[in-house]
């Protein structure tokens, strides 16, 4: 009992000192290898190495949706939490029928969520605020709209 009780305090100090971009790229690693695994229990034909697996990529993914701050109203926000709301609609068939084919899809998925997220957050994150405006392209240039005499200016935003 010690031995668990020094293992789960480790654990919760290892995690704790993470920023959350790094727990959420370890929560797409972690969907990837688990579906990986379940995978691997199918074509073996074991069950139990199966439904465990995808009981924990569900797992994942529904803490991957639970996530997403829910005050974002933007489009890429919806596209996201209806990526995860698709994957866990889908994935329990799979422990139903075997599925493979909507086991590689979700893997697809998963896999492109977590490059974007490693070159669009975590690069980001590694580089200085001076440098990601720097090379960060305007989005949309507007025009003033009601006072012609007011000097033309751009609107640069950046999207994290």
């Amino acid at each position: 009992m010690a031995a668990y009780q020094q293992l789960h305090t480790y654990l919760n100090n290892h995690y704790e000192g993470m920023d959350p971009e790094q727990l959420i790229l370890l929560l797409f690693k972690g969907a990837l290898t688990r579906m990986k695994l379940a995978r691997e229990g199918i074509e073996e034909g074991n069950i139990q190495k199966k439904g465990e697996n995808l009981s924990k990529v569900i797992a994942i993914i529904s803490e991957l949706n639970a996530s997403v701050d829910p005050t974002m109203t933007d489009e890429s926000t919806r596209f996201l939490k209806g990526i995860y709301t698709a994957i866990l609609t889908e994935l329990p068939k799979v422990t139903l029928n075997n599925d493979l084919k909507t086991l590689d899809r979700a893997k697809a998925y998963i896999s492109r969520l977590k490059e974007i997220w490693e070159t669009d957050v975590m690069a980001k994150k590694q580089a200085s605020p001076t440098e990601i405006v720097k090379n960060t392209a305007p989005k949309r240039s507007f025009q003033p709209a009601f006072n012609p005499d007011r000097p033309k200016t751009t609107f640069q935003a950046i999207s994290v």
